[in-house]
């Protein structure tokens, strides 16, 4: 498999030890909330690159072996832009634990990342997330590693080498187009939108009684 920056991949296989993946992923306009629902909503306003890459989320700090993971999926575009993106959570509080790029390249934040509330028939948007910096240099580390072909079942996985994402876009102008942005394309719950309360973070990637790293 070749990916649009000219590198080869193989197909990765799941691990027995990895963690469980949330299977529920919803694009903007298939998501339906009311002030009565029972889960939340959390909206991104992201980078668009000339690659895939995902966000991976934790809740309530659970995270490592057989916990469940919420994936978050940027697809790729002919040219750099910016689109939001959303799903449905269960409320609590999420962390962003790593960042994945074409899916065996990926980056573990626990040098610094964010946390963010969900409230059940609310909309949390966080802001313009910037993750060009992080991207970019994740695809150094691989190319200067040797590691931009990988055996099935392997990734390339850089710690505290990557500058961290940094969430950015959080004025009340940005909180307003978010909420013309889910009026319009999310079935008229521009009414529901909050700007999240981001907070700073960083954690471990391993502790006892924890058979994997956080971070895979």
């Amino acid at each position: 498999m070749t990916g649009p920056n000219g590198f080869r991949f193989a197909f990765a296989l799941v691990l027995a030890t990895a963690p469980t993946f949330a299977v529920a992923q919803k694009s903007p306009g298939k998501i339906k909330l009311t002030a009565q629902s029972k889960d939340g909503v959390v909206l991104i306003r992201v980078p668009v690159q000339p690659f895939d890459y995902a966000l991976q989320f934790s809740k309530n700090g659970s995270s490592g072996f057989m916990s469940r993971v919420y994936i978050m999926k940027i697809g790729s575009g002919p040219a750099r832009s910016y689109r939001y993106i959303a799903r449905t959570l269960a409320p609590g509080r999420y962390r962003l634990d790593s960042m994945w790029q074409q899916g065996l390249w990926s980056v573990c934040l626990e040098q610094g990342t964010f946390e963010f509330d969900v409230t059940a028939g609310r909309i949390a948007f966080l802001g313009t997330l910037q993750a060009e910096q992080s991207l970019a240099s994740l695809q150094g580390q691989a190319s200067s590693a040797g590691e931009t072909t990988q055996t099935v079942g392997g990734y390339f996985q850089s710690h505290d080498s990557t500058p961290p994402p940094v969430v950015q876009g959080r004025t009340a102008g940005d909180l307003d187009a978010a909420r013309q942005f889910a009026q319009a394309s999310m079935s008229g719950s521009g009414a529901l939108v909050d700007l999240a309360e981001v907070q700073q973070a960083v954690f471990s990637t391993s502790g006892l009684g924890k058979a994997i790293k956080v971070c895979g």
